[in-house]
């Protein structure tokens, strides 16, 4: 087995983390806490309720990013936290069922599957009973994040590599009706699914995307689809994106100095103190924040109406200090975005997986256009320098695992 990994070193994160800050060449040498092993041995089941995934290929996510350069701060809330000496890099998969355990009734030999439950939680770690969280389907809540699993697991792999190895419980059977592309695309469709679902604008509110990447572009669609009466604006500085914006659904781009160009676009007023301090009465109903950077998130406080809703989906895992004032003043609302989980949805509870699969068979949500640069699992350092440099173009990237 191949795989590609974050190595719990605590030397090779500083190294890393410095690198990133100073010296980004040497983030591509072996200097990196990031590890590509090719010469694993093949693992076998660690139980009856297990599968071997041979992989066809993965989208690289921000997420996999912030490992690559060490981002995750050593302050953060997951950082006391119990885990593996490893994190096995790659969520949004699609990959063909190889093996199945003597007890494995959900999927067979053949079943193209993605991951479902990535984040640590009862289901794939195999713990029983599961807590509550994760028996409703909320699996990133896991109350069991922190605990171990009562298997003795091997390397198990995930999207990065050739195989992975699985208990049935964390994966997603793919529709026949998507093609491989489009299953790439189901686990950062349900981000943005998830999130549109979490809070919901009313009609006639007036709502702003910061970010038109593959989640921001995701969350115009989702909004067309599930609040059509309200009106979108993004916030993104590349025209290439902005164009792409408008295609899925968005009314209007902010353009030029923002307080001012989003004053104009909601009828805000703008109050300009020391140091270019900058106040707007007015605003945005919800902000949509897919960038999470402390500018972000600094900003998208003070450009929001009296108790407006900030939905918080980008993030860095790393602190960040920004200024409280607008929450008490402005009494406003922060809503967090962790992934995806179960919806409840026309009367009926439905995975956020199998209600995306829905929405792009239905050609409800649109996926051409979104995978822009496809490169070999051998090439991985290749991918996530184009991330790095973020050039005009750039979407989704796709690493070719067969």
């Amino acid at each position: 087995m191949k795989t590609i990994y974050y190595e719990k070193n605590i030397l090779k994160i500083l190294l890393t983390k410095l690198n990133a800050k100073y010296f980004k060449g040497l983030l591509f040498s072996g200097l990196n806490a990031v590890k590509y092993d090719r010469r694993l041995p093949d693992p076998k089941l660690p139980s009856p309720s297990w599968v071997k995934v041979r992989n066809i290929q993965a989208g690289v996510c921000g997420t996999d990013l912030s490992f690559f350069k060490s981002t995750p701060g050593t302050s953060i809330a997951l950082e006391p936290m119990p885990g593996s000496e490893v994190t096995f890099l790659g969520h949004e998969t699609i990959g063909v069922v190889e093996e199945v355990g003597k007890e494995v009734t959900k999927f067979k030999v053949g079943d193209r599957v993605t991951l479902m439950e990535y984040m640590s939680c009862c289901g794939n770690k195999d713990i029983r009973p599961l807590c509550p969280e994760c028996a409703q389907g909320d699996y990133c809540l896991c109350e069991n994040y922190g605990e171990k699993s009562p298997l003795s697991l091997p390397m198990t792999g995930a999207g990065f590599g050739d195989y992975y190895l699985a208990p049935e419980h964390q994966l997603c059977k793919v529709f026949d009706e998507l093609d491989d592309d489009q299953a790439t695309l189901i686990e950062p469709t349900a981000v943005s699914l998830h999130a549109v679902l979490r809070h919901t604008p009313k009609p006639g509110e007036k709502v702003m995307v910061l970010g038109a990447g593959t989640i921001g572009l995701g969350i115009i669609q989702c909004l067309k689809i599930i609040q059509p009466k309200c009106r979108i604006y993004v916030m993104e500085r590349i025209p290439s994106k902005q164009e792409f914006a408008l295609k899925l659904g968005a009314d209007e781009i902010i353009k030029g100095e923002p307080y001012f160009a989003i004053a104009k676009a909601t009828d805000a007023k703008v109050y300009e103190g020391m140091f270019h301090n900058k106040m707007m009465m007015g605003g945005f109903d919800v902000i949509y924040d897919c960038v999470g950077s402390k500018w972000a998130f600094q900003n998208c406080l003070r450009w929001l109406h009296s108790r407006g809703t900030l939905v918080k989906v980008g993030h860095h895992m790393c602190p960040t200090e920004y200024d409280e004032t607008p929450i008490w003043w402005q009494e406003l609302n922060i809503v967090g975005i962790d992934a995806h989980g179960m919806e409840h949805v026309d009367g009926r509870d439905i995975t956020t997986f199998d209600y995306a699969q829905e929405l792009i068979r239905d050609g409800k949500y649109r996926t051409e256009g979104f995978i822009t640069h496809r490169f070999k699992l051998d090439d991985y350092k290749k991918a996530f320098k184009v991330m790095i440099e973020n050039p005009p173009e750039l979407i989704k990237i796709v690493l070719e695992c067969k």
